[in-house]
C-alpha cells in the first residue's frame, strides 16, 4: 500500500491548477468523477466544500486493503476544496501494491490528471517493522526508484 501527504510546511494543502476558477472547477470535477464514487454535490468554485469518499474500485490496479483497512468506514477520504486549494486529511491511502508495475502506471495516471501537483517525496509505503508492526516509511531501494519514474 501506498499513502500520500502533504509536507507539514504544506498544511493548507495543495494549490488546484490551472488558477483560472473556471477551468479548475473542470478539472476537480473531472478527477474526482474519474476516481473517487460520485462527488455530490460537485465542487464550485465560490464556496469550499469536505467530503469523504472512496476509490472507484474500477479504477485501480487490483484492490489490497490490508486488514486494519478493510473495516467499514476505514477506506473513506477525506478532502477539502476551497477556492483555490485541497487538502487530504490522514492522506490519501492507495491500495495498491508496489511489487506490481501496474500500480506504477496507475499511479503515473493518476499524478497526471490530479488538478495540484503531487512530489514523490510525499509518498509513503506501507512496511512492516521489526516489531511486528505496521509502518509508514519513505520507499527505498527499487520502490524509491520505481517510483521515481512516475513522475519524469
Amino acid at each position: 500500500m501506498f499513502n500520500y501527504t502533504v509536507a507539514k510546511s504544506s498544511c493548507w494543502g495543495h494549490v488546484i491548477r490551472p488558477k483560472d476558477p473556471l477551468k479548475a472547477k473542470l478539472q476537480v470535477n473531472t478527477f474526482f468523477e474519474s476516481y473517487f464514487e460520485r462527488l455530490v454535490p460537485e465542487w464550485d468554485v465560490s464556496r469550499q466544500i469536505s467530503l469523504l469518499t472512496m476509490w472507484r474500485s474500477s479504477v485501480l490496479p487490483s484492490v489490497e486493503w490490508s486488514d486494519d483497512f478493510s473495516q467499514p468506514g476505514m477506506q473513506k477520504i477525506f478532502f477539502i476544496i476551497t477556492g483555490d486549494r485541497v487538502s487530504f486529511m490522514g492522506g490519501i491511502p492507495f491500495p495498491i501494491s508496489p511489487a506490481q508495475s501496474a500500480s506504477y502506471d496507475f499511479l503515473r495516471r493518476f499524478v497526471s490528471d490530479a488538478p495540484f501537483r503531487m512530489r514523490p517525496e510525499n509518498f509513503r509505503v506501507r512496511v512492516l517493522g521489526t516489531s511486528g508492526r505496521w509502518a509508514w516509511k519513505r520507499p527505498e531501494d527499487e520502490i524509491a526508484e520505481r517510483l521515481q519514474t512516475v513522475f519524469v
